[in-house]
């Protein structure tokens, strides 16, 4: 049972490294940490119809941990209500799976932090499901705390229990 964790936070120490960290202490994964990685953004130019994307970087890594991965979750920090910049670039490489389908089904989630005026996650759960249905997830668990500002996700007893709940799909494949 694999879980990869897509990582859309540029702070190594900030909300969504917390809440990444307990989940690494509850199951094995791994972590693409989407802000250090030099993933260019998708051109367009259908390449990948011949089964390989023609940009020579380190995303034909990831396209294999994608699709050997059971479990997939996504965490951002939220700008302007959306997903980070670095994690929709890293996305839209997504385009190589529209042209070469997953095969089977995976279990995912995805996990919205916000602070400061951030109030409305809609747009950012819906922007991640999208690009999730392309990695044969169609349904994925949701969790979302807003009001860093104010406190810590894992202070938040209705956020952690969400969290916990991910992690049981970590350990029930």
């Amino acid at each position: 049972m694999k879980t990869l964790i897509i990582n859309g936070s540029p702070r190594l120490d900030g909300h969504c490294a917390a809440v990444l960290d307990y989940i690494k202490k509850n199951i094995d994964c791994d972590v693409i940490n989407c802000c250090f990685e030099n993933i260019a953004h998708c051109t367009g130019c259908d390449g990948c119809t011949d089964g390989c994307c023609v940009i020579d970087d380190k995303m034909r890594q990831f396209y294999k941990q994608i699709e050997a991965a059971d479990n997939i979750i996504f965490i951002s920090p939220l700008y302007f209500s959306m997903l980070t910049g670095a994690l929709l670039t890293f996305a839209s490489r997504f385009q190589y799976f529209y042209h070469n389908p997953v095969r089977g089904k995976k279990r995912g989630a995805v996990i919205l932090i916000g602070g400061g005026s951030t109030k409305d996650t809609s747009k950012a759960f819906s922007t991640a499901k999208i690009i999730m249905r392309y990695t044969a997830i169609q349904d994925p668990y949701e969790a979302a705390f807003v009001g860093t500002d104010i406190s810590a996700p894992l202070d938040d007893r209705d956020f952690k229990n969400d969290i916990d709940s991910i992690i049981k799909i970590g350990r029930i494949i």
